[in-house]
């Protein structure tokens, strides 16, 4: 259902990063980032929209319900495969760090079509790590210290959330290996599949979220000892925390 959307994503998304780098004479980090941004824009607005229109299933069935029962989740999933198999190529020219993100990223779409669960999970922690990439581009537009200071906290505020709807995950898991039905309809390794993608996505944003804290604790505490931390060195610095792309999730 709907897999015609991971080759026209991928097809999208190439030509966005060819007519920016081409057409507009934008540089390669400047080009990723658009077509960065705009993947973000798309995926909350589904994300969103699939969280919405399921809420009544996504306190017991977000996890393992089956895929074709939420189209809008399929949709939204199938976006997200076309559009990181596209920077996956990218990354692993101009940017290797996110490599691994990338393949962890992927590992947990495929395995979600492969055992046809998780599609509504996957679309609530997209919205919700979407939050976070947006916000973080909004900084790097900006660049101040109010700004980042801003960023900051409503980041913590995003990846609280995330760390509740975490252990909703975690409850989904654990009900169903505590009392696993007679005829299952995803593989047997469904459950631990979840849970440890759930782990290390948590993981990642607990990292990112560290990270920034200790920046603004920094930052603040400089500003406190000599009264100018609004210098242009700063703005830079913080700018390139997560590389080119400003990503977040």
């Amino acid at each position: 259902m709907y897999f015609y959307l991971v080759p026209v994503t991928f097809a999208l998304c190439t030509v966005l990063f060819l007519c920016s780098f081409h057409f507009t004479g934008a540089s390669v980090e400047t080009s990723c980032s658009r077509v960065s941004f705009f993947h973000h824009v798309v995926a909350l607005i589904l994300g969103l929209w699939a969280h919405w229109t399921y809420r009544e299933q996504v306190e017991e069935h977000a996890s393992f319900g089956q895929n074709h029962h939420f189209p809008i989740a399929v949709a939204l999933q199938h976006f997200n495969l076309g559009y990181f198999f596209y920077d996956l190529i990218h990354v692993t020219v101009w940017d290797q760090k996110w490599i691994l993100h990338h393949v962890v990223a992927l590992a947990g779409y495929s395995t979600s079509e492969l055992a046809n669960v998780f599609g509504l999970a996957n679309a609530v922690n997209t919205w919700i790590t979407e939050v976070g990439s947006l916000m973080y581009s909004a900084y790097l537009i900006i660049r101040s210290d109010t700004a980042y200071t801003v960023f900051v906290v409503f980041y913590s505020v995003s990846r609280l959330y995330f760390v509740v709807w975490s252990c909703t995950v975690f409850k989904q898991v654990w009900k169903e290996l505590s009392a696993p039905p007679a005829s299952p309809h995803y593989p047997f390794w469904a459950p631990y599949d979840a849970a440890l993608l759930q782990i290390l996505l948590l993981g990642v944003n607990i990292v990112f979220l560290s990270t920034h804290v200790k920046k603004l604790w920094k930052k603040l505490r400089g500003g406190k000892t000599n009264g100018h931390s609004n210098g242009k060195s700063d703005g830079k610095t913080n700018g390139s925390t997560n590389g080119h792309k400003a990503r977040m999730d």
